[in-house]
Parts: structure tokens; sequence; C-alpha cells
């Protein structure tokens, strides 16, 4: 965790450099996870995200600029529909059940911006993302995976506390003043490391039928979230004068 507020200190220590003048500013929505988890794949899940920035300008190029920005951004998916099987073999449908990872991020990505209006611009950006898990609601299920004797769902002891991916966004700016903008931006965050992993597991006892055996197979699961983001910018400007 040090490392990543150390790092983020150097970034805007170089954004900084790069332009005297920047953005900085606070975001945050909702958020829509969905994982694909080996043998069968979940359904979304609604969560929520929230960051601090900051962005580069130069009057120079003032369409073009570097970002960095640290947030807390819960990752996931969501368990519905599922049938279950009571030891007398009837089937009942299981409860929702939410799978939440809660990751501290760290970003950086290029932006390139396009004037609509005097006082609207849009924008793309493509940006790398690392990421540690601080915490999950996996302890919500160890019951379950003790009642079955095996970790039918996912176990905290398999996950992957380190992560990264990218980060793909499009948007809007919209001058309020000089110095205040409001921003909105849809994003698409695709994980290209496993948030989780778990080995294949065999020769466990069928809780249904004590006589037989089962194999449990293997379990990876990446993240894919789409961020939908509201904030506000402001402009630290440098004017030399002389």
């Amino acid at each position: 965790m040090k490392r990543f507020f150390s790092f983020f200190i150097i970034v805007f220590t170089t954004v900084s450099l790069y332009s005297q003048s920047f953005y900085f500013g606070l975001k945050g929505g909702p958020s829509f996870g969905y994982q694909k988890w080996e043998n069968f794949n979940q359904k979304p899940v609604l969560t929520y995200h929230a960051a601090a920035f900051i962005e580069s300008y130069s009057e120079d190029n003032p369409m073009n600029s570097l970002y960095a920005q640290l947030g807390f951004h819960n990752r996931g998916s969501s368990l519905r529909g599922a049938l279950g099987y009571r030891i007398d073999g009837n089937v009942f449908r299981l409860p929702t059940r939410n799978f939440l990872f809660r990751n501290i991020s760290l970003g950086l990505g290029a932006k390139r911006k396009q004037q609509i209006k005097d006082y609207l611009k849009s924008f793309y950006s493509f940006g790398l993302r690392a990421e540690y898990t601080a915490f999950t609601n996996l302890q919500n299920f160890a019951q379950f995976n003790q009642r079955q004797s095996y970790p039918y769902y996912p176990d905290n002891i398999f996950v992957k506390k380190f992560t990264y991916g990218v980060q793909v966004a499009g948007g809007l700016e919209y001058a309020f003043t000089e110095l205040m903008e409001f921003l909105f931006e849809v994003s698409i965050n695709p994980d290209l490391s496993n948030q989780y992993e778990q080995p294949e597991i065999g020769s466990i006892i069928d809780p249904y039928h004590p006589s037989n055996t089962i194999t449990l197979r293997r379990r990876r699961i990446k993240n894919v979230t789409i961020e939908v983001t509201f904030g506000l910018r402001f402009m630290r400007k440098v004017e030399y004068i002389d």
C-alpha cells in the first residue's frame, strides 16, 4: 500500500514539472462488474467507485494531456437464479449472492480531446492500472464452504492481492468557468491478470452422495468493469508576468 501512495506522489510531481499548470479533482459513480468463472459465466453486479486525479495542461498543446488517478474501485460479479439441491434431492432456487473485491487502484494514461464548443470538449483516453485488493466480502460464504467441506464459493485463500489491467474511456468536459469544469466519463476496465486462482481439487466426498467422490475444477477469475463517472475538475493555472 505504501508503494502505491509513494508512486502516486512521484507521478504528481512529474506531472507538475511537465506542466506547472494542471487540473485536479474528484470523480466517482456507479460500476457494473462482471466476471467469468472458468466453467460458467456470472451475472453483473451493480456497485460503485471513487477516485482523485491530476491531469497535465499545456497552453501550447491543450488537446493532449497525461493523467494519474488513485481510487477505490469495487470489482466483482453476482450469482443470480442458481439452483441448489437439498439432501432429499429436491431442487430450490438460491438467493442472489454478490462477490466483491474492493481494490485500491493506481491508473496512468494519456488523453486526447476535441473542441465541440467554447465551453464543451469531448475526449477519449487510454491508461494502465495497477491494483491492490484491500479486502473482499468472501468471508460471507465461509460457512457454506465449511458445510460443503470444500470451497464451492470463492475463498480468500486464493485471492490474488495484486492485479493489473487497462482502462479505455471516453466522455465530455463542460466548463463552468475557466478554472472549474464538470466531467462525464464512461470507461471499460478489463483486467489482464487473474483476481482469483484456485487449483483443481480432487477426491472430495460428495456431500449428497457420500459413497462417491467429486473433483472441483480449477477456477481462475478475471474482472471486467464498466464505470460511469461524474466529477469536478479544477485548474491550477500558472501565469508569468514580465
